[in-house]
Parts: structure tokens; sequence; C-alpha cells
């Protein structure tokens, strides 16, 4: 979902969607291994308005609880960590990430640039009060594992704050950022509250940004639980009919819409595609008519000059549209359209944007 310095030795799998006909679970199988699927960062959550409103509001929601031991998990260039200026009821911050980028000093930060591993504090028997992670759950390979995991080393009163895709809607939209290699299971609303319930956790808060784009989480260990929930008598989930029809619904338009789109270029001369991403990797790789595209455009500084993994095409920076004619914008990037659109038609306003 990312970028490459150069043409040469891209690696290609089949997007394989699958479906449990008893329970309506999907998922993406066979699933990338992690060190493949996350050699190098990619960037994501990092540009635009819309992803600085979503960390405004999720380290509101966070700040709160910042006390004791602070476990965040994924944090990257997103990390909460850059946004706390004081760390006196803190005690010690613990942050997993195999490609976090801080530049910040304090003795009280213990960066682990490794895949998180709830061993690291069993072993020294550290217990935490707040475990956060941002759109990082949706990336998990076990989740319930994970889950597990959290809950082993949360103390009695520990919290655990985390936001996530709302991956219902964007698959009635039709977005493709909601699935794929990265995102490989499909969460709606009740699946998660299901796993968070059958592993013990109380939902003490859930907070909506936009409509289509996350929900966030407060959640805390439910210390009332005494024996083990019968998931399968109180938490069942049966969504095959109703998850066959989504995702059903979300092929045909996909094809829809890229007969619509083939359609519409025809009578430019340059056409690009906005978004160094899996939205332009989805539109190339599921019928795109590529004859007529110039290159993937990008606000992201560190893709320019780069190449769309993947892809033969080239990334530039929208200023380039400035006194381009006779041009169009592919822009289907979900819930980021309104804000790519301002910005492109500010550039330029006679782009013909699709």
């Amino acid at each position: 979902m990312g970028v490459s310095n150069s043409r040469a030795n891209y690696e290609f799998l089949n997007l394989n969607w699958w479906i449990n006909e008893v329970s309506g679970n999907v998922q993406i199988h066979p699933k990338v291994p992690l060190e493949k699927l996350y050699f190098k960062p990619h960037g994501s959550g990092t540009v635009g308005k819309t992803w600085e409103d979503h960390h405004d509001l999720f380290f509101k929601l966070v700040s709160k609880y910042l006390n004791g031991n602070i476990c965040e998990i994924g944090g990257g260039q997103n990390s909460v960590l850059n946004r706390i200026n004081r760390f006196s009821k803190i005690k010690k911050f613990y942050c997993f990430d195999k490609n976090l980028k801080l530049n910040k000093k304090n003795k009280k930060i213990k960066k682990i640039k490794k895949f998180f591993n709830r061993d690291y504090f069993r072993k020294k028997f550290i217990s935490i009060d707040l475990l956060i992670h941002s759109h990082t759950f949706e990336h998990l390979y076990d989740p319930d594992k994970f889950l597990k995991d959290v809950k082993s080393i949360l103390s009695k009163n520990g919290k655990h704050v985390f936001t996530m895709p709302n991956m219902e809607p964007m698959i009635m939209r039709g977005y493709s950022n909601a699935m794929n290699f990265e995102h490989p299971f499909y969460y709606d609303e009740k699946l998660v509250d299901n796993l968070l319930i059958k592993n013990n956790f109380k939902i003490v808060k859930k907070i909506f940004f936009k409509e289509d784009h996350s929900i966030m989480y407060v959640t805390k260990k439910n210390n009332s639980v005494k024996k083990k929930i019968n998931v399968s008598k109180n938490y069942n989930y049966l969504e095959y009919k109703k998850n066959l029809k989504l995702f059903s619904s979300m092929f045909g338009f996909w094809k829809k819409e890229m007969i619509k789109i083939n359609r519409l270029i025809k009578k430019n001369e340059h056409v690009y595609i906005f978004g160094a991403h899996i939205f332009s990797q989805m539109m190339i790789f599921n019928g795109l008519n590529k004859k007529k595209i110039v290159g993937i455009l990008d606000n992201d500084k560190l893709k320019i000059g780069k190449y769309l993994y993947g892809t033969n095409f080239k990334i530039f920076d929208p200023s380039i549209l400035k006194n381009v004619e006779n041009s169009c914008i592919i822009l289907k990037a979900g819930s980021y359209n309104e804000e790519i659109k301002k910005q492109i038609l500010q550039i330029n306003p006679n782009i013909k944007i699709i």
C-alpha cells in the first residue's frame, strides 16, 4: 500500500475475499507475511486535515487517562507521545513500533522497535494503567489473542482506549481502503463489541468520528465477571446474509465505476489519479484503462518522485496541475474526497474531477 524507489522486483498476490457461511465473518485469505507487508512505512494517517482532526479528537479522549504506566502500540508518526507536553502524572511511557519516528527526549519514554508482545511486561512484572492504539486493531492477524494479551497486562482499573475504521459505512459506500491485505478482517460495530465483551472488556464510551471514518472506544477490564462468558449462547455473530449482500453490492459498484470512469476519461489528453495508496491500486488492478494515465498525485512529500508499488506510475505533487489543460483527475479517496477536491480546485479551477 505504498511506494517504491524503482519499478523492479514487485511481488504480487491475488486479493481473495472469503466469507464464513455460518457467522458471516469476512476476511482476506491468504494473508501476506507480516515481514513483507510492513517492510517499510507508507505514511498513512500523516497528511491532511481529516487525519489531523481525527488525531486531535483521539488525543482529547485519551488525555484524561494519562496516568501511571502507559503503553502505546503502533504509534508511528502519529504517536500520542507527540502531543503530550506534561509527563508529571506519567510513570513510564512504553511505545511499540518498528517504524517509530520520535524526536522527543524524555527519560520516561521507552521506545521498543518491535511488534507488541505481552511478555515484555509480564517478565518484568509491570502492569499497564493505559493501553492505547490508533488504527492498529484492523491490521491484526489474531485480534482475539491480542485482546487477551492486552487484558493480561492491564492493572485492575486499567483502561484500553483505541480508534479504528468504521468499516460498515465504508463498505456500503464502496471505499477501497476498508479491506485489503493490510486490513484482513471485516469489522462492523457489532463484531468489535462482541470481541470486547467476549474477552471481558466493558465498553465505557464510544465516539464516532465522521459518519464514514472511525469509531473510538474507551474500554476497561470487566472485573465483575467471575466466570467465563458463554459466547456462543450470548454473543453470537450471525450475519451471513447481510454481509454477503453488502460485499456483493460493493463488488458490483466497483465494476460499474470502472466502466463509468473508462468512458469519462476517453476525451481527456492527460489523466491523473489522486492517492499513492490503496485507492489507486484497487482501480488499476480492477479494470481501469491505464493508457491515458500520466501519473499519481499525492500530498505526502516523501512519496514524490517515487512509484506507486506494483505499477509503472510515477508520483507527482498536486502543484503540477496549475497550468495544465484538458486534464482530469480520478478521485476515489473515500472520506477524504471533499478535502482533496477543494485543494485541487484551488490549484486549478478548470480541472475536471471524476
